[in-house]
C-alpha cells in the first residue's frame, strides 16, 4: 500500500500496487465467434465467479446474478482486520497502516475507504428490491411506453437475499441513486447466536463495522432513464450487517472502493463524494 492520505475520520484514499486480486470484477473469457470480447464480467474470488455483474453498456439495466459461491469465505480476506472492527469510530493512518498486508489482497489500483453509517434493510423477495421497485420510480417519470417492456424486472434480482439502502440516495446529481450490499456467503449458514451478541453490542452504543469492496455503477436505461447504483461485496461482517437491520440502526461499514483505470472496476468518484456526504461517518 503506498500513497496514503487521510482526509478526515471517514474518508481516506490510497494505492495498492502489485495486488493479489483476490477478489475484483473481471472481464468473462470470451465466447468463441463472439464479435464482442470483452463484454460480460464477473465479480470473482480467487478467480472463481461469484456475481454476474452484466456489461459495461451503459444505456442497458445493472442486473447482478449470484453464480456460486466461494470455495473459501470470501470474509476470510478481512478477518485480520475484526479486532479493529469491533467498535470502529473513524479511519487513521495507523490502522490503515495496520491493515496494509490485508489491503494487498485487493487488485492493484487506486482506492477510496469511507466510513459510513448506511440506513440498510434486508430483503429477501424481488417485490422488495429496488431491482424491481426502479421500474415503479421510471414509470412515474416518464409515461411513454418502454421498447422493453418484455424485459421483466424480476429477471435482474440476484437471486439471493441482501441488504439495501431503505431510500435512494438524496441530495445526489443523479435523482434514483439505489445501494445493495451483496453477501460473500450463504445467508442461511448466518448463526443466530452470533447475530444476537452483535445486536446487544448495538443496543449497548458500540458500533461494529463491516467491511465491503464496492463501487459505483453509472447507468442511462433506454438512454432514457438516468440511474446510479452504489453495489458492494460484504468481504466480512454478514452477522453485524443482520443485527443492524434487524434493529433498524444505520450499520457502520468500511467502504473500499477501488477507482480509476476502467476495467469495469471504476469507482465513481462524483457517486462516491456523493454517498459519502449523505452517510459519512459523523465527528
Amino acid at each position: 500500500m503506498r500513497d496514503l492520505v487521510v482526509e478526515s475520520g471517514a474518508r481516506a484514499r490510497f494505492s495498492v500496487d502489485g495486488g493479489a486480486g483476490r477478489i475484483r470484477v473481471a472481464f468473462d473469457p470470451p465466447s468463441p465467434g463472439s464479435s464482442w470480447p470483452r463484454w460480460d464480467r464477473s465479480l470473482t474470488f480467487d478467480d472463481k465467479p461469484l456475481y454476474g455483474v452484466g456489461s459495461l453498456c451503459d444505456t442497458c439495466e445493472l442486473s447482478l446474478t449470484l453464480l456460486d459461491w466461494p470455495a473459501d469465505e470470501a470474509t476470510g480476506i478481512a478477518a485480520r482486520m475484526r479486532g479493529r472492527l469491533a467498535d470502529l469510530d473513524r479511519l487513521d493512518a495507523a490502522l490503515l497502516a495496520e491493515w496494509s498486508p490485508v489491503l494487498g489482497e485487493l487488485e492493484t489500483g487506486h482506492y477510496r475507504a469511507l466510513l459510513l453509517d448506511l440506513p440498510l434493510e434486508r430483503v429477501s423477495e424481488p417485490a422488495r428490491s429496488w431491482w424491481q421497485r426502479r421500474a415503479a420510480a421510471r414509470a412515474e417519470e416518464d409515461e411513454d411506453n418502454s421498447e422493453y417492456d418484455d424485459d421483466r424486472p424480476e429477471d435482474h434480482w440476484p437471486g439471493v437475499a441482501h441488504f439495501q439502502l431503505t431510500a435512494p440516495v438524496a441530495g445526489g446529481r443523479v435523482p434514483f441513486t439505489y445501494g445493495a450490499l451483496l453477501p460473500s456467503q450463504p445467508p442461511q449458514t448466518l448463526d443466530p447466536a452470533t447475530v444476537d451478541r452483535h445486536a446487544a453490542a448495538i443496543a449497548a452504543g458500540e458500533r461494529p463495522a463491516a467491511v465491503v469492496l464496492g463501487w459505483i455503477d453509472d447507468r442511462y436505461v433506454e438512454a432514457r432513464h438516468e440511474e446510479r447504483w452504489l453495489v458492494g461485496a460484504v468481504l466480512d461482517g454478514h452477522h453485524r450487517l443482520a443485527a443492524y437491520a434487524a434493529a433498524g440502526v444505520h450499520a457502520r461499514v468500511l467502504l473500499l472502493a477501488r477507482v480509476g483505470e476502467g476495467g469495469g472496476a471504476d469507482g465513481g468518484l462524483e457517486g462516491l463524494e456523493e454517498v459519502a456526504a449523505a452517510y459519512g461517518r459523523r465527528g
